[in-house]
């Protein structure tokens, strides 16, 4: 019997599309050709199935403000002469009624004077109950709408109450014809199926070549981005015309620079670690060969053996220690802050250098003022003081002096505490100085002590001080020392 084995689903490369998933082309092309279809849609629903009301509305509009004009300057008696100029500049029908429609005055757009007296205005029911209610009231002065059921035409109609004669009440009709649209929708249906089809192939087309525009330079960059995995680390140019893929080009070279750097330092730091810790283990087995065959039975000798493997093993320890230091701070995101001594862990962090002074006669300078208070963590700020002594020592002139100064001032409301860690030795070159705080990276300057570091030490130094949220820097010249401080609020 055959047992299966269930395998994990395979892993493809960074092109690998997932379950409903759309590229950027697709998606693209449908969001801009859906959206030119829904104008599209809002253009048909506007010109067809709202036409015949809005255009109703605006002659009603029209008919009422011509109406009111007219109103306003008919002085009645026997001003007829203004309605017919009326009538006839703006192409209107004007009556001159009673309030029992019998018609006073009738002008059509030439300004022809049908009738004085005599005759009644023929109205639609619709339009009777609507005089109705108006004759009725006592608040409307004015009266308009619109007459849709007329077999004679639809129209345009404005009533108001005018001067009175001696006879009773006289009310002003004005009218205009609402011409039929049925054939002109027809005709624009017609070329609006034309114009529907054209701009829907053109907007799909536009759509696809502006989705393939926004795509190209992404999927370069995409590209570039597996080579990146692939430990290939060159950026690939991907210009375009918009900011957001320039920015991110400039953002993936500048990363593809920085992982280049990093690649570099790591094979340098494989490198230089591969062969500090061949050195002392090579000294600790060689030393430990003495040990067995040639002075264990002298005492001098092997105390002398024993004390270079102790100092080799501490060494090679003290390698360890900062590698795992420097990946444990790596991953710190944060820490608790508790008020502490700034001058007093400087103190005690260079009596830890007392040894140097009476074997190797290196000074040390302190200027610190006391009562200086900072919130940190103790031991971090500790390790990132002593990698900034140490590193003041590997690098000391010819004098073997190191200062160290703590002092307190005031900026933008705020008291300070800087913290400065300076030799006379020889100097950082400009070129080297905005690197000395990246990982694996070491100076080319020689040092005085001994000592091959792992390339760590400021960089430990870097991130503890971020941890903190200080303030840190150094300043070189070459040929005249370095002097490297950091500031935090006291």
């Amino acid at each position: 019997m055959t047992r299966k084995q269930n395998k994990p689903p395979s892993i493809e490369g960074g092109g690998a599309k997932r379950r409903g998933v759309r590229s950027l082309v697709t998606q693209s092309w449908l969001w801009l050709t859906g959206f030119s279809v829904f104008i599209l849609g809002v253009l048909w629903v506007l010109q067809f199935a709202l036409f015949a009301p809005f255009y109703q509305s605006l002659r009603r509009r029209e008919i009422v403000r011509a109406g009111r004009e007219i109103a306003a300057v008919f002085e009645g008696g026997d001003d007829f002469a203004r309605l017919r100029q009326y009538a006839f500049n703006q192409n209107l029908r004007i009556m001159l009624i009673d309030a029992e429609r019998w018609i006073l005055g009738n002008y059509d757009g030439f300004g022809t004077l049908f009738s004085v007296g005599g005759g009644r205005i023929l109205v639609t029911p619709g339009e009777l109950q609507r005089w109705q209610a108006f004759l009725a009231g006592t608040g409307d002065k004015e009266l308009s709408y619109i007459v849709t059921d007329d077999p004679g035409g639809g129209r345009a109609v404005y009533i108001a109450k005018v001067a009175p004669s001696p006879s009773g009440d006289r009310f002003l009709y004005v009218g205009s014809p609402i011409p039929p649209a049925d054939a002109t929708v027809s005709v624009m249906a017609s070329q609006f199926v034309i114009i529907t089809a054209l701009l829907l192939l053109l907007s799909a087309a536009m759509a696809w070549l502006l989705s393939k525009r926004i795509s190209r330079p992404i999927l370069r960059l995409t590209s570039s981005a597996k080579g990146l995995a692939q430990g290939e680390f060159k950026a690939q140019n991907a210009p375009g015309d918009y900011a957001e893929i320039v920015e991110l080009t400039d953002e993936l070279t500048r990363a593809t620079r920085e992982l280049s750097k990093a690649e570099g330092y790591r094979r340098e730091l494989l490198a230089n670690v591969s062969h500090d810790l061949k050195t002392p283990l090579t000294i600790i087995k060689f030393y430990a060969e003495l040990l067995r065959d040639v002075s264990g039975g002298d005492p001098a000798k092997r105390e002398a053996h024993c004390g270079k493997i102790i100092e080799e093993s501490d060494r090679l320890a003290e390698m360890v220690n900062e590698l795992l230091e420097s990946s444990k701070l790596a991953q710190t995101q944060s820490i608790e802050l508790a008020p502490l001594r700034l001058d007093t862990l400087l103190r005690e962090t260079a009596d830890r250098f007392s040894a140097l002074q009476e074997r190797e006669n290196f000074q040390f300078d302190l200027a610190v003022e006391d009562n200086v208070t900072v919130r940190g963590k103790k031991d971090l700020l500790e390790r990132a003081v002593y990698n900034l002594i140490a590193n003041a020592v590997n690098f000391a002139g010819e004098d073997k002096r190191v200062w160290l100064r703590l002092y307190t001032f005031e900026a933008e409301g705020a008291k300070l505490a800087r913290a400065e860690i300076a030799d006379a030795g020889p100097g950082i070159p400009p070129e080297e100085l905005p690197h000395i705080w990246e990982r694996y990276y070491k100076s080319a300057q020689p040092h005085r002590r001994g000592v091959t570091g792992s390339g760590l030490g400021l960089a430990i130094v870097k991130a503890a001080l971020r941890l903190h949220g200080a303030r840190f820097g150094a300043e070189s010249e070459p040929g005249r020392g370095s002097c490297f401080w950091f500031e935090m609020e006291a």
